[in-house]
């Protein structure tokens, strides 16, 4: 590592999570429960979130610390600084906190799928991802991704959350097309390399490097897919990239809260007053003329909370009509809502049982061959 000594500055709270990335530490804020505990044998949810908080803020100390758009040479901390390449700056990051956490065995293959599904479903299920490529977000991060509002999740897309997947993508799609002689992790090596030898005239990382990077390190020209995915807006076809590594990506119906699945919002739980935080593109509650920060009272005349929205939908079939009545503001209005026919989709992530030895092998370069240690507290 390019330091001696790494502290990590940890403040445990009621509810709170966050970091924030120095060149040799990181100040990171976490719930109490993401603390492991002396009689912990096994990880919980809350401690997997706190390690892959440590394990981002980590690898910031190669790629952002040292590592950085050339927009960001010398850094500037009195100013607000444009780049178009936070999704490799902060997505690349995102990407690799969980990865290396399961090459450590602080992770299990299943964990790990199951945290890529849960990205990939986030992601999908926005049609900010539609509209918006994560160059433009990054770009626009100063005022619009840190300036979110009810309607984000229909405008602005994470360039953390969808750089992740541009990374992983990359790296499968280097792993498969190698025959898994080189990765995504080679060309971090030699953007690393091209820092140690710049020393002071480190000029940083181009808006077009990273496809002269790859070129370089894999051999493969990649310039198109890398601008599709980051100068555009066209998704990656997951189950391809998948396919070689003996992983399943499956596509199931999103039926875990019926709010989202029948309606298409999105709640505020920690309200007794039912709150509608978003309401997602296309969604019944939008058709309906439902907006984000609209407080629900009632269905079919009958009192709602956020504790028992779901058992309400739950009395009601997909494509019956039901009124519902918000407060917008100080006006009572009321809304026919025909609800969802079909719920969104999300992904599932599996490994095939029946893979053959070289989709193990190339999985095996991926994730590593490290078991999953007992935790301690």
């Amino acid at each position: 590592p390019p330091f001696a000594r790494y502290v990590f500055l940890t403040m445990a709270m009621g509810d709170g999570y966050g970091g924030l990335e120095h060149r040799n530490s990181t100040a990171l804020v976490t719930k109490r429960e993401g603390l492991p505990f002396a009689e912990m044998t096994e990880s919980t949810e809350a401690y997997r979130n706190f390690l892959g908080l440590a394990s981002h803020e980590y690898f910031h100390c190669w790629n952002v610390k040292r590592i950085r758009p050339a927009t960001f040479v010398p850094y500037d901390l009195g100013r607000e600084s444009y780049t178009r390449l936070l999704w490799l700056s902060e997505g690349f990051t995102s990407y690799y906190d969980d990865l290396l956490l399961l090459r450590a065995g602080l992770l299990n293959e299943a964990q790990y799928l199951a945290s890529l599904a849960k990205a990939l479903t986030t992601v999908t299920q926005r049609s900010s991802r539609l509209k918006q490529s994560v160059a433009e977000s990054s770009f626009d991060a100063w005022i619009k991704y840190y300036r979110q509002d009810e309607n984000s999740p229909n405008s602005v897309v994470s360039y953390y959350q969808k750089g992740s997947l541009v990374a992983l993508a990359l790296d499968l799609s280097i792993r498969s097309r190698t025959q898994g002689k080189r990765s995504l992790d080679d060309v971090m090596r030699l953007l690393w390399k091209q820092w140690k030898t710049a020393g002071d005239n480190y000029k940083g990382v181009a808006e077009d490097q990273l496809a002269k990077a790859v070129e370089e390190a894999a051999g493969l020209s990649m310039a198109h897919e890398i601008a599709a995915w980051t100068e555009g807006t066209r998704d990656p076809e997951y189950e391809s990239l998948f396919a070689p590594f003996g992983v399943r990506c499956a596509r199931r119906a999103d039926v875990d809260a019926a709010h989202f699945a029948l309606l298409g919002v999105k709640i505020d739980h920690g309200n007794q007053d039912c709150k509608l935080t978003h309401v997602f593109d296309g969604s019944p509650a939008q058709a309906a003329g439902l907006s984000g920060n609209d407080v629900l009272i009632a269905l079919n005349g009958l009192r709602v909370t956020p504790a028992n929205l779901d058992t309400l939908l739950s009395r009601y079939a997909a494509g019956d009509v039901i009124e519902a009545s918000a407060f917008r503001r100080d006006e009572l209005m009321r809304f026919e809502v025909k609800l969802a026919s079909r719920p969104p989709i999300k992904f599932a992530l599996e490994t095939e049982t029946t893979s053959g030895i070289d989709a193990r092998r190339l999985r095996e370069g991926w994730m590593g061959k490290t078991r999953v240690r007992r935790q301690r507290g």
